[in-house]
């Protein structure tokens, strides 16, 4: 995508004109409306507005007469997808880096999901660095599912002066995560000592599938994938639970990949008549606030999800030269809570 930021601003008329269609049709594919235009024709001044770079005229007007250092007070949020909003453990990091960001004092110019980007105009209306002077991409990975995603990626990052990877790792771009495989290793490590045998694994399909392995093959206990469940909330927890005791495997723990899903497992096993741990043992990731207060209350382990966000917000509002390293990662560090969903008390 052209970046015009030294140039004649881009005018809707030049749009219009490389794309071969009128002013107004132009106008009604940014806006959507109101009338409707034909598949081909929206590809085409897509297409022009990519290629030209251009930003709707509100903002030329508006940092034609504005001090352009403004933008150094403003940061970006790009998520994976709306569902994070509705995820305490994503929420709780949104918070952290609201909190900081006005620490710094700076202010968070938009919180978007990533296929928004895919529109030209609003990719050059808000990937500008008039516009911010730091973006945080988070969790980014659980979309990039082409080619053109991940072309959008390295255009979003080369557009703007600092960019850090949150909860993932993109090539050039700082980040800052979790180490997933320990994380689930702790867990399932923590269910082993207390001499359980049969562990399930039910959570998402990333690094900690390998840490739950890990910690069973060091214990020389049988890997069993029947055992081993996909799941990424409560609902699909529960699910997941459910069709596991259903199929008729021996099971004495589980190992859950986040909290979560650990809340819809302790559905299920209720309903199933299990007693949480006499029967079934249940270890998770994560220390979400909800985590101690479930019946019996979550065994987990901690993820500092305050300190993720404190670290995002000043790696792109800090002058410690470090930061400049492309390659400069963080990972933070887990702790296991015991409580008694693993152990009677």
């Amino acid at each position: 995508m052209a970046d015009n930021r030294n140039e004649r601003a881009i005018t809707q008329d030049d749009v219009a004109q490389h794309a071969g269609v009128s002013r107004s049709i132009v106008s009604y594919v940014i806006n959507n409306g109101p009338r409707k235009v034909s598949e081909e024709t929206r590809n085409r001044v897509l297409a022009a507005i990519k290629e030209l770079g251009y930003r709707p005229n509100k903002h030329a007007r508006m940092l034609s007469s504005v001090d352009n250092t403004i933008a150094e007070k403003y940061l970006g949020i790009i998520l994976a997808g709306n569902y994070m909003f509705k995820r305490p453990y994503y929420g709780a990091i949104l918070a952290s880096i609201h909190e900081h960001a006005h620490e710094h004092d700076c202010h968070i110019r938009f919180i978007r999901v990533f296929d928004d980007f895919s529109n030209p105009a609003l990719f050059n209306e808000l990937i500008h660095p008039n516009e911010i002077s730091g973006l945080i991409l988070l969790g980014l990975d659980q979309v990039l599912d082409t080619i053109e995603d991940e072309t959008l990626i390295d255009e979003i990052v080369h557009r703007v002066d600092r960019a850090v990877c949150v909860e993932w790792e993109w090539p050039g771009v700082p980040s800052i995560q979790f180490d997933r495989q320990f994380a689930s290793f702790q867990s399932a490590q923590h269910l082993v000592t207390l001499g359980r045998k049969r562990i399930a694994y039910i959570g998402p399909e990333d690094k900690r599938v390998q840490g739950y392995r890990q910690a069973l093959w060091e214990n020389n206990l049988p890997i069993d994938e029947n055992l081993v469940r996909p799941a990424v909330n409560a609902s699909s927890g529960f699910e997941s639970c459910d069709q596991l005791l259903e199929s008729g495997v021996s099971v004495d723990a589980i190992c859950s990949g986040t909290d979560e899903v650990a809340i819809g497992i302790l559905n299920c096993l209720h309903r199933r008549g299990f007693t949480v741990p006499k029967d079934i043992a249940l270890a998770s990731i994560d220390n979400l606030d909800i985590a101690a207060y479930t019946v019996p209350p979550l065994t987990t382990v901690e993820v500092p999800k305050r300190e993720i966000g404190y670290h995002a917000v000043d790696i792109l509002t800090s002058d410690k030269p470090h930061y400049e390293d492309a390659s400069f990662a963080i990972t933070v560090p887990t702790r296991l809570i015991i409580r008694e969903s693993s152990v009677t008390t």
